[in-house]
Order: structure tokens, then sequence, then C-alpha cells
């Protein structure tokens, strides 16, 4: 009977550590790819210098590219980076993508949040700004 009592206390010292373990590798693996994400949207709108739409890519074909690359999906299913005056006609865009689970009895959960920001785009027309979410 004590060896009973002994392996079912053991079990639930180890069931409880062995979940914690499974969530933490989940986070770990759900931040690299919200991270690599955020990582090709600020060197997509860098190589463009902030003239998305204007024969380069989109936020749409940009999240399309994500999706197969990196497995990364967006709660609301789009991208959406905002942007910081820097001067005249000089801008820092910044993207917030959120670090999501979809977990099965409760829906999608995201807590935590991955910033990535551009260098400072300079000489950038201000008609090019309404491809963007707007000021953050």
């Amino acid at each position: 009977m004590r060896e009973a009592v002994g392996g079912s206390l053991l079990l639930y010292l180890f069931i409880p550590i062995i979940i914690l373990i499974i969530f933490f590798v989940a986070f770990i693996m759900n931040y690299a790819s919200a991270y690599r994400a955020a990582n090709y949207v600020v060197t997509q709108i860098e190589n463009c210098q902030g003239r998305m739409n204007d024969g380069c890519n989109d936020m749409d074909k940009i999240y399309r590219e994500i999706v197969s690359k990196y497995h990364y999906h967006s709660p609301n299913n789009k991208i959406s980076p905002c942007y910081i005056s820097n001067g005249s006609n000089s801008y820092v865009f910044r993207v917030s993508l959120p670090v999501s689970f979809e977990m099965p009895m409760i829906g999608n959960i995201s807590w935590f949040m991955v910033n990535a920001e551009t260098k400072t785009i300079q000489n950038l027309p201000s008609k090019y700004l309404n491809d963007f979410g707007g000021k953050c």
C-alpha cells in the first residue's frame, strides 16, 4: 500500500513539471517565430525605403510570405506597422506582432508583443505614409 501512495505522489509531482516544460518550449518556439516575422517585415520596409505599393512589396504579400516561410499567423491575419516622425521627411517604422497561442477550449491567447523598428528612412514623401497604420 505504501508503494502505491508513493508512486501516485511521484506522479503528482512529475506531471505538472512536464506540463510546465512543454508550455515553456511552446512559448519559446512561438516567440522565435514572431521575432523572425517582425524582422522580416522590417527588412522588407527598409529594402523598399518605405515606398510600399510602388512597385515593391505590399503588406498582404509580406504577410503571405511570413505565413509560408516562418509559419507565423497573426490573430487578425494582417500586419499594420506604424511610423514615428524623426524630423522633416524622415521616419522610423515600427512593427508590433503578438506572440499567440491557440488553446483548444480557451481560444487564442496573446499576452506578449514583439517589437521591431527600422533604421531612419529619409526623404520619404508623405503620400507613402498612407500605406501604414498611422502614427505610433
